[in-house]
Parts: C-alpha cells; sequence; structure tokens
C-alpha cells in the first residue's frame, strides 16, 4: 500500500523513462516496450522523440510512458501537450484504455487518463517534480488504491480520481473545518456570522495569494507564504498583526511608491488595488480582534501548503487533480451562510450546465443577419465546433461582442459570469483582436459583465472569481509591473434582482446614462485618490438618477390617485353619485399608500439616504439601451410559504406571475383551492424580471425548477413566457440523475426577446441515465391545449401524438361518470391526530404519538391509510390509526369523550393555530369528504414513480390521509374497473407527460393531474373488459403489465399502433 511519503518520491523522480516505469508498475502494468518509428507516427507521437514506449496492463489497459525534452508536441506547455496527446490517441488507438504518465524537461510530470473522442474529456494530475505536495501524493495513492478489478471499472475509477471531483470532496471538508475553527477561536463575544464571514474573507484573502504566487508575483518565489509565515514565527509571531495585516493593508492595496518601510520589508510584492484588499465593513466593526498563531499556522500548512492550485478552471474537456478558481468558488458558495442559502433557494451550478447555459445565452443574442449560431459557437470557442469563421462574420462578431453586456440576475459565487467572461474573450480573439489576453479580458470585464445578489459575501466572492480569471491570463513577469485589479463593485451589485421595478415599468431613459457608463468605465480602472473621486462622481450621479426615477414614481402614483377619486365621483347613468364599495375604498386606500411611500422615499433619498437597489439607477446605461443583451444564471428556487409574509405582498403587487399564477382551468376541473393553486416559486418571479431587463432582440438562459412547465402554479409563468419572449429552447433534467440537493429537477430555458411566431419551432432536449435526446417541436404544440397558461408537453411528436390519440378516445375523469379525484384528510397536526395502537381493549386503546403516550376511545380510532403505504391492489399494515373527531357523514362532533378530550388538549395551541381552523371547532379535522365509507373508495399515492391503486370497499372505515387521492364509486365494479385502468402502463404512460418530476425519478399524482386522466367514453363497456382484472388483482391473483395494458388499449377502442410510441417513450 503507497503512504504519502512513497507517493511523493514516486512522483519526485519521474523525470526520467525509469522514474515512469515505477509508477505504472504500482498501478499494476508491466514491463514496458519501446514504440518504433512507424508505430510513433501511427500514434501522432513526433518520430523525432526517441523515449516513447507503452506498457501492458489488465484488459484494454495501456500505459504510454513519455519522458521528454519539451519539443514534444511544439514545446506546448504540458498540459496543452497532455491534451492534444490525448486527442490523437483516442482518435488513433480508440480499442485501448490509456493512463499516460509524461514528464517534461521544465520540471513537470503528468498523470493522464481519457475518455470520449471528439475531443476526449481528459483528467490528469499535473505536479512540479520539485515541489510535490500532499495533493498530489494521495492522487497517486488513491489510483493504486482503485487498481485491481476489470478494466473498464478501473479506468472509470482513475477517471474519478484523476478529475477534480474527488480532491473537491477533500478540500471541501477541510476548508469548512478549517474556516468554522478559525471563526470559533474569536471567541463568543461577536455574533456567529460575524465571525464566520471574518474568517471567510481572511482565508479566501489567503487563497487568492495561493494562486497569485503561481505566477511567481511574490517577490519571485512560488513558496512566498509558506516562508513568510515561518519567517514571522521565527521572530516573535503574532502573524495576524505583523504579517497579514501589513501584507493586506498596507501592501497589496497601496502603490509601490507610497508604501511604508515595513510593506517594502516584505519584498517585491504587486499593487492589486484595494477592492479584495479593502477592510470589509465587518471587519471594521471588529478591528481588534486577531486569529492566534496556531490557527493562521493550520490554515498556511493544511490547506495552503497540502494543495496544488491552478489558476485553470476545469473545462469540458479537461479536468485537472488540482484546487482551481472554479472549485474554491463551489466551496466558499457552500460555506457561505449555508443555512441562509438553502433557505433563500440558491444551489450550486455544475461547470458543464454553465457552460451549456452560457454557450446558448451567447448563441442567441449574437446570431442573426447573417451570422448563424454555428458561427457564433465558432468564435466562442465551443468543444467540438469546427474554430474556422466565415467570411464577413469576423467584423459583425466583433462589433457585437463589443456592446454586449451580459447580466447574471442572481450571481452567487459568479461561476455563470466567469464562464461568459471566458466565452467573450475568446471570441474576440477569434476576430482578430491582437491585444494581450489579459488586456482583453480586463475591458470585457469591464464593459460586459455585470451581476446581483442579495447577499454581500457572495458579491465578494463573485468580485474575487472575476479577479482571478483576469489574473490568470497575465504574462507579466515582474510584480511591480503588474497592472492593479479592476474595480467591481459598480459591476457586480448587493441587491435583490426582484426589488424596484423592472427597465419597462421603471419608465424613461433618464438624461445622463451615458455619462454614467463613462465614469464607471474610468473608475474601473482607477487607483488612488482618482479612484475615490470618480466614486463620490458615481454615487453623485446615481442619486440624481434615483431622483428623477423618485420623482417619476410620484407623478405615476398621484396620477393614479386622481383618476381614481374623479372615477369614485363620477355620477351613474341616472345622475346619482357612485357609492364607494369595500372594493372600491380598499383600492383607494392602496393608491394612497403608495402615494405615501413615494414621497416617503423621495424624501429620504434627497436627505441623503442609502439609495435602494434598482435596475435603472445602478444600471442606467442598460436601461438607456433597452436592457441587458443576455441574461443567464441561476436564481433562487424557493416555495411560496418560504417567502416571508411581509414580502409577498410586494411581489403580489409587482409580478403578474405571482398575482395570476394557477392554470384556472386545470384548478377549476378539479377544484383546487386557490391557495394551492396560486403556490408560486420565485423563480418564476425572476424569470419575470429578466424578461423585463431584456433588451428587444436580446437572449436569456435561466436555470429553474423543471415543474414550472407543468405544475399548476406554473400557469402564470407559462403564459408569460410565450407572450413575452420567442422560446428557442428548452431542457430538461427530471429524467436524469440528481446534479444537485435540490428538492427539484431542474431546466435550462432559453429565449429570446422578439415578437412571437406561432410557427417558430422549439428545441427541446430531455436528459435521461443514457444521456441527452434532442427534437424540435411547433411553438404553437408545446402546451396541453393550446392555451398559452397550460402546462406544456415535452414529447417528441410521434409520442405527443399518440398522447393526443389517448385523450381524444376519452374523457377527462372529473367530466366522467367517475367524478374528481378527492385529497385525502388533513389534519394540519399529525402528531396530534397520527397514533400508534399499543394495545387495544374493548373500550379504550393505550396509544402513543410522537414522544407522548396516553389512552383514547376505540370508538373514535379508525384505521390509516398513507400514501406511502398504498401497493398495486393492497395496502402495507402499518398498525397506525387516526383520532376521528367527526361522524359517519364528515361533520365534526360536538364534543369529544374524555380521553380523546385529553388526548388532543395537549395541542389545543397548535390545532388553534392552524390556517384552516378559523371558525371551526378547535378538534376538526379537513377534507373529510375522502373518508365517507358508504361507497368503494380507490385510493393512489400521491407521489410515486407510476401509479400505485388499491380499492378501501364500501363499509371499510380506513382514513386515507392527504398523502393520498380518492375516486368515490358508485359500484365496486367501478372501483375496481378505475383500479385496473390506474395501475395499467397505459395510463402510467399517460400520466407521465403530465404529472410534476419530483426527487428520485417519482411523480406527483396530484387531484388536478389526474382529473385530466382519459376514462373510455364508453364507461359501461370499458367497466365490463376492466373490472376482471381489477377483482383479480384485488383477490391477490394479479394481471401483468401486458395484460393491463392490452385491456386498456382495448377499453378505448385503440389499436396498439396507436399508443406504441407513447409506451415505449415512458418505458425506455
Amino acid at each position: 500500500m503507497q503512504t504519502i511519503r512513497s507517493a511523493s518520491t514516486l512522483l519526485a523522480s519521474a523525470g526520467s523513462t525509469a522514474g515512469l516505469r515505477a509508477i505504472a508498475a504500482t498501478l499494476g502494468f508491466g514491463p514496458e516496450a519501446p514504440l518504433d518509428a512507424g508505430t510513433r507516427a501511427a500514434l501522432g507521437i513526433p518520430v523525432t522523440f526517441p523515449g516513447a514506449a507503452v506498457a501492458g496492463g489488465p484488459g484494454a489497459l495501456r500505459a504510454l510512458l513519455l519522458a521528454h525534452d519539451g519539443s514534444i508536441l511544439g514545446g506546448a506547455p504540458l498540459r496543452e501537450s497532455v491534451h492534444r496527446l490525448a486527442t490523437r490517441l483516442a482518435t488513433r488507438a480508440p480499442h485501448a484504455l490509456w493512463l499516460a504518465l509524461v514528464s517534461d524537461a521544465a520540471g513537470g510530470v503528468a498523470i493522464a487518463a481519457w475518455q470520449g473522442s471528439s475531443p476526449p474529456r481528459v483528467a490528469a494530475l499535473i505536479a512540479d517534480r520539485s515541489g510535490i505536495v500532499d495533493s498530489d501524493a494521495e492522487t497517486v495513492c488513491a489510483l493504486a488504491a482503485v487498481a485491481g478489478g476489470a478494466d473498464t471499472l478501473v479506468h472509470a475509477r482513475w477517471m474519478d480520481v484523476l478529475g477534480r471531483d474527488a480532491l473537491s470532496r477533500r478540500f471541501y471538508r477541510l476548508l469548512e473545518a478549517i474556516v468554522l475553527d478559525l471563526a470559533a477561536s474569536l471567541g463568543p463575544r461577536l455574533p456567529a456570522d460575524d465571525g464566520r464571514t471574518i474568517a471567510l474573507l481572511t482565508v479566501s484573502r489567503l487563497l487568492f495569494l495561493a494562486f497569485v504566487e503561481t505566477r511567481g508575483w511574490l517577490a519571485g518565489d512560488k513558496g512566498w507564504l509558506s516562508h513568510a509565515f515561518d519567517q514571522c514565527m521565527a521572530t516573535g509571531g503574532m502573524a495576524h498583526q505583523r504579517l497579514l495585516r501589513p501584507l493586506f493593508f498596507g501592501t497589496l492595496n497601496t502603490p509601490v511608491s507610497r508604501r511604508a518601510p515595513a510593506a517594502r520589508a516584505l519584498g517585491r510584492l504587486p499593487f492589486l488595488n484595494g477592492g479584495l484588499f479593502a477592510p470589509a465593513p465587518v471587519e471594521k466593526r471588529w478591528s481588534r480582534l486577531r486569529f492566534d498563531d496556531a490557527h493562521l499556522g493550520r490554515v498556511m500548512g493544511d490547506l495552503l501548503g497540502r494543495h496544488r492550485f491552478t489558476a485553470r478552471e476545469d473545462a469540458s474537456t479537461f479536468s485537472e487533480a488540482a484546487v482551481d478558481p472554479e472549485m474554491l468558488g463551489r466551496a466558499f458558495e457552500s460555506l457561505m451562510m449555508s443555512r441562509e442559502r438553502r433557505a433563500s433557494g440558491t444551489y450550486f451550478t455544475p461547470p458543464a450546465v454553465v457552460e451549456r447555459a452560457v454557450t446558448q445565452a451567447l448563441a442567441a443574442a449574437l446570431s442573426g443577419d447573417g451570422v448563424s449560431e454555428d458561427d457564433v459557437r465558432a468564435a466562442l470557442g465551443v468543444a467540438g465546433v469546427a474554430p474556422r469563421l466565415r467570411r464577413g462574420v469576423r467584423g459583425t462578431l466583433a462589433a457585437r461582442g463589443a456592446a454586449l453586456r451580459v447580466l447574471d440576475p442572481a450571481c452567487g459565487s459568479g461561476a455563470f459570469l466567469v464562464h461568459a467572461l471566458d466565452r467573450l474573450a475568446a471570441l474576440r480573439l477569434a476576430c482578430g483582436d491582437a491585444r494581450a489576453a489579459d488586456m482583453i479580458r480586463r475591458e470585457v470585464l469591464a464593459r460586459s459583465i455585470f451581476g446581483v445578489d442579495v447577499h454581500p459575501t457572495a458579491v465578494w466572492l463573485c468580485e474575487l472569481r472575476l479577479w482571478l480569471s483576469v489574473v490568470i491570463e497575465s504574462d507579466e513577469g515582474d510584480p511591480h509591473r503588474v497592472v492593479p485589479l479592476p474595480n467591481l463593485d459598480r459591476h457586480i451589485r448587493t441587491g435583490d434582482t426582484l426589488s424596484g421595478a423592472d427597465f419597462a415599468a421603471g419608465g424613461t431613459t433618464v438624461p445622463g446614462s451615458a455619462a454614467i457608463a463613462r465614469l464607471r468605465d474610468r473608475y474601473a480602472r482607477a487607483t488612488g485618490t482618482r479612484k475615490r473621486t470618480l466614486a463620490r462622481a458615481l454615487d453623485g450621479a446615481e442619486r440624481a438618477h434615483a431622483l428623477r426615477g423618485a420623482d417619476a414614481e410620484v407623478a405615476r402614483a398621484s396620477e393614479r390617485r386622481r383618476e381614481l377619486v374623479c372615477a369614485l365621483r363620477g355620477r351613474d347613468l341616472f345622475g346619482e353619485r357612485r357609492r364607494l364599495s369595500a372594493d372600491d375604498r380598499r383600492e383607494l386606500d392602496e393608491v394612497r399608500a403608495r402615494v405615501r411611500e413615494a414621497r416617503a422615499r423621495r424624501r429620504a433619498l434627497a436627505g441623503g439616504g442609502a439609495l435602494p437597489f434598482g435596475f435603472a439607477t445602478q444600471f442606467p446605461d442598460a436601461a438607456a439601451a433597452g436592457g441587458f443583451d443576455v441574461i443567464v444564471g441561476n436564481p433562487p428556487w424557493v416555495r411560496l410559504h418560504h417567502i416571508p409574509p411581509a414580502s409577498r405582498e410586494r411581489l403580489r403587487r409587482t409580478f403578474s406571475v405571482f398575482r395570476a399564477a394557477a392554470w384556472r382551468e386545470g384548478a377549476e376541473g378539479a377544484q383546487a383551492g386557490a391557495g394551492f393553486a396560486a403556490q408560486v416559486d420565485l423563480a418564476a418571479l425572476f424569470l419575470e424580471r429578466s424578461a423585463g431587463v431584456l433588451r428587444q432582440g436580446g437572449a436569456m438562459a435561466l436555470l429553474v425548477p423543471a415543474k414550472l412547465w407543468r405544475s399548476l402554479a406554473g400557469g402564470g409563468v407559462r403564459r408569460h413566457l410565450l407572450e413575452r419572449v420567442t422560446l428557442r429552447t428548452v431542457e430538461d433534467w427530471s429524467e436524469a440523475p440528481a446534479m444537485f440537493d435540490a428538492a427539484t429537477y431542474p431546466s435550462l430555458v432559453v429565449a429570446r426577446r422578439e415578437p412571437t411566431g406561432a410557427g417558430a419551432a422549439v428545441h427541446v432536449v430531455q436528459h435521461g441515465r443514457h444521456g441527452p435526446l434532442a427534437w424540435e417541436v411547433p411553438f404553437a404544440t408545446l402546451a396541453l391545449d393550446g392555451q398559452p397558461e397550460s402546462p406544456w408537453l415535452l414529447a417528441p411528436p410521434p409520442v405527443r401524438a399518440a398522447f393526443d390519440r389517448v385523450r381524444a378516445a376519452g374523457q377527462p375523469m372529473a367530466q366522467s361518470p367517475l367524478g374528481r379525484p378527492l385529497l385525502g384528510v388533513k389534519c394540519g397536526a399529525n402528531d396530534a391526530f397520527v397514533v400508534r395502537l399499543r394495545r387495544v381493549g374493548p373500550q379504550v386503546a393505550q396509544v402513543e404519538g410522537g414522544e407522548r403516550r396516553g389512552a383514547v376511545e376505540v370508538a373514535v380510532l379508525r384505521p390509516l391509510l398513507r400514501g406511502e403505504a398504498v401497493r398495486p391492489w393492497r395496502t402495507e399494515v402499518n398498525g397506525e390509526a387516526i383520532v376521528w373527531t367527526h361522524g359517519a357523514d364528515g361533520t365534526v362532533a360536538d364534543t369529544l369523550p374524555p380521553h380523546a378530550a385529553s388526548w388532543l388538549r395537549g395541542w389545543r395551541r397548535t390545532l388553534e393555530a392552524r390556517s384552516d381552523a378559523r371558525g371551526a371547532r378547535w378538534w376538526g379535522l379537513f377534507r373529510t369528504e375522502a373518508a365517507r365509507s358508504d361507497l368503494p373508495r380507490v385510493a393512489w399515492a400521491d407521489v410515486a414513480r407510476r401509479p400505485r391503486a388499491t380499492v378501501i370497499t364500501a363499509g371499510d372505515a380506513t382514513v386515507p390521509l392527504n398523502s393520498c387521492y380518492v375516486s368515490r364509486c358508485a359500484t365496486p365494479h367501478d372501483a375496481a374497473a378505475l383500479a385496473a385502468l390506474l395501475n395499467s402502463p397505459l395510463a402510467a404512460a399517460w400520466l407521465s407527460l403530465v404529472a410534476e418530476p419530483a426527487r428520485g425519478a417519482y411523480r406527483r399524482y396530484l387531484g388536478w393531474t389526474m382529473a385530466l386522466l382519459p376514462v373510455p367514453r364508453d364507461w359501461p363497456r370499458a367497466r365490463a373488459l376492466l373490472a376482471p382484472l381489477g377483482e383479480r388483482g384485488l383477490a391477490g391473483d394479479p394481471p401483468g403489465d401486458a395484460e393491463l395494458l392490452a385491456t386498456a388499449i382495448r377499453a378505448f377502442r385503440a389499436r396498439p399502433v396507436d399508443v406504441e410510441p407513447l409506451v415505449s417513450w415512458w418505458a425506455r
């Protein structure tokens, strides 16, 4: 078994073929065989290279050993050489499972594996033989540990080990422990969140410097941080006071000519400007606090000293086993106020999805008028696209790219903006910009990249990643000649995207917008006194802009009040004055309140109050241009009940997708309550706001919950999108493995703000376990029934056609003789009503619920059925009962027997506080119709991978809880036939296109969903066919899927060929 020390020795000795041979032997490869000139040529290795060899391993595993002098593949850097080599071998020898072991004369060593061929996905460890760190050695140990077994499995494991994910998990766990430990060391005097923030800021600055250190910019010493810390410890310690504070706040943020002697003594260090290295407000509040040397030593030794840092972010074609900025952003985003982030619905987005979203948004925004999307993708440097641009396209794309403004409305740690910066810089290079790469990036950053986030720490981390993206491209070798980092605080703003108004509602373009844009451009490059002067000028211009906007808001509100007062004071047809109704008074009160609020905001602004966030105020040049050109990101996913009540009314007034969230027809068909049907997700509001700040012809690509396209409460956002923008692409991950820890699946929606064309095609991509499937559907056929708020059906045309044939052959269950589905009984406090039976006597039963034990009369206990206990044709016995406080007809009892009353009295306050309990007896249950036992009932689980239905016979007192739905049937034959239909593959296939997706490949078979399910029009005939199968299943002899499918098809008077595409799509 390899140890860290022995693995370090192997890597440090890998400068020759013998050294590479030792690593290969450790991984299970046999002796190597030199490659002759013909074989080298066939594999794409230059014939002038003498040291190439191949070692055989189990099965198809092959190790390529290359110890070279830097001349291979044109003398490119080791990372690029490895990628080119992998591309050639993947094309010319794809049958082998390759592991490349490469060293060069510059002191580098690489271990790489790859998959695919167009181009291959490379995973690699790239290390410096003279500076092996523990994470390098740990990677070799992990490679050796998984070397046994089948060849394909071993190679897949090597890909995982050499990729960044394994290192990312280890790095995150260590980073979390260090930040929490560092925060705790500050003591209990300061709030926990402040301590975490100070620790996070300190560690993130040091990690930023770890990346800068790889450029040789810290006094030319790539180990400067550890050497400076060691020297400080050797001369008295107190590293926070004597090293970090002078380094951060007196050296790196101070021009060289103005540094104090103590700062100069630290060595030849760059001036990086004051954005990153300026005390944050929380640090100013607690300026006397210091970290002790022991805890800082752990940061230096365990975190910085044990890991390799690379400024190159993970890409679709190359993944390196080193800490990169994207990994750092992911780790910090996970640490940053983790509870608050989860409550706010913010989730990390995988890099592949980020790349997909940014590419599609830029392609949609930059194409048109003679420029194809393929042209744009080629200019963006998208993997797998030929890089050659058509003649005449370069100039057009260069002009469009230079004018582009990209916004992430919930930027988090900046993943989408960093990738947009990368792609736009690549576009400029492809279009002929000959300047240095770092200069191009600085210009793109200053003119094209904008973001907003409600969390100040997220904004700071986003700026950090953008700064790193600029730093990595600089070829400057002299630290004193490094260009200072740009000021980004006017590009990446702290604020609530959903506050204020969008550009359309915010009024007209305000004078001075172009001047503010010029000031911001100059401010981004400014330092020192000039920076402070420009900051004051920008503050004044933004305040003046905000005051003009406030004046317009006051005028609009006042005009609306005058109009309403005049209308209410008017006379009717008979000359009588109108009497004010309650609604009239309410509207007038609301309008007057808006006028007062608008005037108060105007007074606060005029008096020097803080500027509230508003797009027109913070981004007036974008407002003057009609909006942003590209909006991309992953906005928060928050359900209605997690939105604070104080915010709901404001959001309801502002956003139409909130005011009219429900799909009305579906809600009415299932008689769903207004509250349930309007449970909007916050992501829907971000879609509306994004469309409102997008210019005409601009494009947006947002990652949102997939349930928006099918849910009852998604009607408003579906209508808004179909009426306000033209859909280009909808991608759905509902059938793919979970990508992050949200409770629902993501979907990518790409749209342009342009007139909607009914004949336009929408590109649909369904991501599944076996890869993506793509097709196009006409825009007009996306919705269930052609209405803009109806659920969208994301299925290929043949599948949709089969779906429609089944729908046409039946009638919705809610309109059939079976009637609408009923939700099971709702308690509002399960702990009070749901009990487990311990011992049952003739009159009284001993029960327990939660941590309580007691007695309840047998007469008020009824068997309980949960959704998870429903199986096809039967139920799982769980020993639970419900304290039934109602009569046989469902009405609440006037009094309770003594034991039941005593049991429930312990929850009285909780029961009285239930939202449904107002005006009712506090011991009552809700939605009790499903519990009536006078007729047979078909029950099914509300969440399942496919419908699971059983029958509760007439007279059975079982109470289905609200995790079940129920259909009350007239006869046992009706119940058996409906159960057979619901358990059939045909019903499962049809419902799979309509039912909301849930985590774990489950679906929600809610009342409104099942109300749509087609039931054969000739129900007596269908009942005669289906009931015998249902009766068999209920008797313990369940029919198979094939028999259920064939009989269901006959019940609809259809042919197997009519439904085959639908059933095959469901079963795939």
